[in-house]
């Protein structure tokens, strides 16, 4: 199975009877016109040390990195963040030095350990996919930095969630994706895939289209969105949120010639100037 393909297919049968989303192609024109001439936003990322440890801190963040709102948009018990999570990660990997399966596993218990006392949400969905790490997450970086200049990125995708059943439970791959984003980010890896690989679709990058006219909500959708309610996972207006997503990142980068990390970080990045409420989806899957 092609995972890339079939992730474009299912985003596509999702808008062709598109109620509550819709990708207004205008704006992304207009969008894409001001990207190139802002030009690629550098995502900031550490300079490697430890490239192999770098590739399995990436895998385990990448692993649980999602969902960190309670209740509101707004609200993150204990300040929770993805940032908290990095700082959490390099406080519990402070001594693992090269291959040590035993080492590897001692790290992971730390870092269960510091999400739970820092209260992070959804605690035993993170312990979950953290176990699943535990046996061949150090194999699996390693053969990442084997796949890393192939053209093609669908048989490391595919290893992946044969592995990790974690990431590939959600349909659209967004924590897989990200990975292999960060993988270009830290180290220029796959070039060439990272051409035609959907984006990581999540609560942000949703929020970012919108709000520079890429995406159009219907008035229920936007109204739900701003009061904080909860959109259920896999409902109809959910799936159309993520697939418009998809589907405008995918014209953002033919337009601009640029690839999905770099597309997707010059949106992400603008997140914070954008006030409004995200969607509200109580999920592992962003």
């Amino acid at each position: 199975m092609n995972l890339i393909q079939s992730v474009y297919e299912l985003a596509e049968s999702f808008m062709k009877k598109a109620t509550e989303v819709k990708v207004d192609y205008d704006g992304i024109y207009q969008l894409s016109q001001a990207m190139l001439k802002d030009g690629p936003t550098t995502f900031p990322a550490p300079s490697s040390q430890d490239q192999f440890k770098d590739v399995l801190l990436e895998l385990v963040a990448s692993s649980v990195n999602y969902c960190y709102w309670y209740g509101r948009h707004d609200i993150r018990p204990n300040h929770a963040s993805s940032s908290f999570l990095y700082e959490c990660l390099a406080n519990s990997f402070f001594d693992y030095e090269g291959k040590n399966h035993d080492k590897f596993n001692e790290c992971l218990t730390r870092l269960t350990g510091l999400l739970i006392i820092n209260r992070f949400p959804l605690i035993e969905e993170r312990m979950y996919h953290l176990n699943q790490l535990r046996l061949v997450g150090e194999y699996f970086a390693d053969k990442t930095m084997q796949f890393s200049t192939a053209p093609d990125l669908n048989p490391a995708l595919l290893e992946m969630i044969e592995l990790f059943p974690g990431f590939g439970s959600d349909l659209f791959l967004k924590r897989a994706f990200l990975f292999f984003m960060q993988m270009n980010r830290r180290f220029g890896w796959f070039k060439r895939a990272l051409k035609t690989m959907p984006v990581a679709a999540d609560y942000q990058v949703p929020k970012v289209l919108e709000h520079l006219f890429c995406i159009k909500y219907s008035d229920n959708l936007k109204e739900k969105i701003q009061n904080n309610v909860l959109i259920p996972k896999g409902s109809k207006e959910e799936c159309e949120i993520r697939s418009a997503t998809i589907i405008s990142c995918r014209e953002l980068c033919k337009a601009t010639g640029w690839n999905i990390a770099q597309v997707d970080g010059y949106l992400w990045l603008r997140r914070k100037q954008v006030s409004s409420a995200f969607h509200l989806t109580i999920t592992t899957d962003y």
